[in-house]
C-alpha cells in the first residue's frame, strides 16, 4: 500500500479531483518538502516501503536526506542513475548511464556506476550483460580521457564473469551489428550492448533524450545505490515514464529481497 506524504488537505483535495476511487493508501500529513523528503527516507529505514518517488518537491530536497550521514540510506559510496530505453529501432532494452547523477565520473566512479547497473540487469534476468563504454572511437587516444577510462574499466572487468564490459567503443559499433561487421570490429559487443556506459552526465543525458523524442522511445529511470530504488522523473516526463518508472523500482526492490538485502 503507497504513503502519500505531504499536506494532508491537498492531497485530499488532489484525490477528489482527480475521481480516484475504490484505492488502498495512506496519508502522512507533513508541513514542508524538507519534512516530506525526511519522512520518505525514514519509511525506508523502518522497512515499510519498497522504494521512494519523488513527487513535486527539488532533487536536491529529497537526495539530502538520502546521503545524510545520520539518519540517510545510502548503501553505497556511488548514487547513479540508470535509463532502460525501448527504442523500437533495436532489437532489445537498452541502458543507458549515468545521465542523472554523476556530472564528470572519474574511473573509480564510472566502476561503480557499472556495479550498479548490473546488479539491475542481473535483478532482470540478464545472465552476462554487455557494458559499452562509449568514445568516439574504439581506438585508444591518449590524450583522450573518456578513451582511456574506457581501456581502464576493460582491463577491470577482464575476468569478471558475470558481465562483459568493453571500450573505448563508438556508438554505432556498440547498437549495430551491421556497421561491427563492416568495419571488422574484433571485440565481444558486436552492435548487441545492453548497457551504455557515458562519460558524463551530458553524454548520458543527451544519449537518453535523443532516444525519447528523436526515436520514439519509451524510458524507465530509478537512482541507484540506496538502500532502496529512487524514482526521479522529471515534471516534464509521461504518464508512461513514470509508471514504467515505478515498475522497474519494484522489480529491482523484490530482487533484492530475494537477496536478503532488504
Amino acid at each position: 500500500m503507497p504513503y502519500l506524504i505531504d499536506d494532508q488537505s491537498a492531497l485530499e483535495q488532489l484525490i477528489k479531483e482527480m475521481d480516484i476511487q475504490d484505492a488502498h493508501y495512506h496519508i502522512i500529513d507533513v508541513a514542508s518538502d524538507e519534512a516530506a523528503a525526511f519522512k520518505g527516507v525514514e519509511l525506508v529505514r523502518e522497512h515499510k516501503v519498497d522504494f521512494i518517488m519523488k513527487g513535486n518537491l527539488q532533487t536536491g530536497t529529497l537526495l539530502k536526506q538520502v546521503v545524510n550521514r545520520e539518519t540517510g540510506i545510502r548503501k553505497k559510496a556511488v548514487l547513479s542513475h540508470l535509463a532502460l530505453i525501448d527504442v523500437p529501432a533495436y532489437s532489445k532494452l537498452l541502458g543507458v548511464t549515468d545521465g542523472g547523477m554523476l556530472l564528470t565520473p572519474h574511473v573509480d566512479q564510472k566502476e561503480a556506476i557499472i556495479q550498479n547497473a548490473l546488479e539491475v540487469m542481473q535483478s532482470l534476468g540478464y545472465e552476462k550483460p554487455k557494458f559499452a563504454v562509449l568514445s568516439a572511437t574504439e581506438v585508444v587516444q591518449p590524450k583522450l580521457q573518456t578513451s582511456t577510462d574506457a581501456a581502464e574499466l576493460t582491463r577491470r572487468f577482464e575476468d569478471d564473469e558475470t558481465c562483459i564490459v568493453e571500450g573505448p567503443i563508438s556508438l554505432d559499433l556498440a547498437i549495430n551489428s551491421s556497421i561491427a561487421r563492416e568495419k571488422g570490429y574484433a571485440g565481444r559487443i558486436q552492435g548487441d550492448a545492453d548497457v551504455l556506459i557515458a562519460s558524463d552526465v551530458v553524454a548520458g543525458n543527451t544519449l537518453s533524450k535523443s532516444m525519447l523524442l528523436l526515436a520514439n522511445g519509451a524510458m524507465a529511470g530509478v537512482i541507484l545505490g540506496a538502500q532502496v530504488p529512487i524514482v526521479l522523473t522529471s515534471r516534464s516526463s509521461s504518464a508512461a515514464e513514470k509508471k514504467y518508472s515505478l515498475l522497474l523500482a519494484l522489480q529491482i526492490s523484490h530482487a533484492q529481497v530475494g537477496k536478503g538485502e532488504f
